[in-house]
């Protein structure tokens, strides 16, 4: 009996000792105060029931976050679907060109996170991902109004991430000029006119009076290029075994509630700011995304499995959208 009370107290203290000083490096562009950060917060509650405790730590620069983590200051990780892609593959490509559409494919694909099958492409040796903070789809925003086509893009210069081949692609494809700019400084190369069309999620731009600061012909083309996550990735040797689980379920059971939000921050949005494009002109554009976007998928640079999940939750959506036609 002495022994079994002895294995009791040996396993509290290892729950505590992983349970402690856990931190969770998290790029919230608004700061502590800000929606991703609040969400981490009710992740950090949930967590404690399980005997895992960890504190937020927020950052305005992604790459701070993304440092520190790798430089083993924390054990978790929320950052952009952009740049995790490093850490896993399968997640990285939910950032991909035109692979999420809108919020209700995201609130979709965050059900099925605990799925067996898709469980097993979260998990690697050193990395594990747990769920995907949904911000919504990025728009491109622009200070022209003459600009409603596509074949009007050719010479503007479009803010393109340095590390993403298929924005670049995308791009050039059109005729416009890439130019690299990173998450934290794309808005002030907006400003100071370095570039015509920067691309970005309506949670960027709520701090913004978009004609005030950036323009009185500023507009919001709406049309989805590709869908703003942040990802949360944890080095799972530092929790215990199904923390992973555990978390995603969380994702999965709150997934309207997250999805809702993002909606709500683009219904922030006034309507005037946006600017609609025909059924003809949109189909023109998807046909000309997939077209580059599976170059990439053939590549290997986006994980063929997500992108034709995607594709079959984008269908159930969107039956109209072309390639829910063609034969797989």
């Amino acid at each position: 009996m002495k022994k079994f009370y002895l294995a009791l107290i040996l396993s509290a203290m290892s729950v505590a000792s992983w349970a402690e000083d856990q931190l969770w490096c998290t790029y919230d562009p608004m700061g502590t105060q800000g929606d991703i950060t609040r969400r981490l917060n009710d992740i950090r509650l949930y967590a404690q029931q399980y005997n895992v405790k960890f504190k937020v730590v927020s950052y305005q620069k992604e790459q701070q976050a993304i440092q520190a983590f790798d430089d083993g200051k924390c054990s978790g990780l929320a950052a952009s679907n952009f740049n995790t892609y490093q850490y896993n593959h399968f997640m990285g490509s939910s950032s991909g060109i035109g692979l999420i559409p809108n919020n209700r494919t995201a609130r979709n694909l965050l059900q099925l996170l605990n799925h067996p099958t898709i469980e097993k492409k979260l998990i690697n040796q050193d990395y594990e991902v747990v769920g995907m903070i949904p911000v919504g789809t990025a728009y491109m925003v622009m200070k022209n109004k003459k600009i409603s086509k596509v074949a009007q893009l050719r010479g503007q210069r479009v803010g393109v991430l340095a590390n993403n081949p298929p924005q670049q692609a995308l791009v050039r494809s059109v005729g416009a000029q890439p130019v690299y700019v990173d998450l934290s400084n794309a808005i002030t190369q907006f400003q100071q006119n370095k570039i015509d069309i920067m691309p970005a999620p309506i949670y960027g731009l709520l701090p913004y009076n978009l004609q005030k600061d950036f323009g009185p012909d500023t507009q919001v083309i709406n049309f989805p290029l590709a869908y703003f996550g942040v990802n949360l990735i944890i080095k799972p040797k530092s929790y215990p075994a199904n923390f992973g689980r555990k978390i995603r379920s969380w994702f999965a059971q709150n997934s309207q509630l997250l999805t809702n939000r993002a909606i709500q921050w683009e219904n922030h949005l006034p309507a005037y700011y946006w600017v609609d494009v025909s059924f003809y002109e949109k189909q023109s554009y998807d046909i000309m995304v997939a077209k580059i976007r599976n170059q990439y998928v053939r590549s290997g640079y986006y994980d063929a499995y997500f992108v034709e999940l995607m594709k079959r939750l984008r269908c159930i959506d969107d039956p109209r959208y072309f390639e829910c036609s063609m034969p797989r």
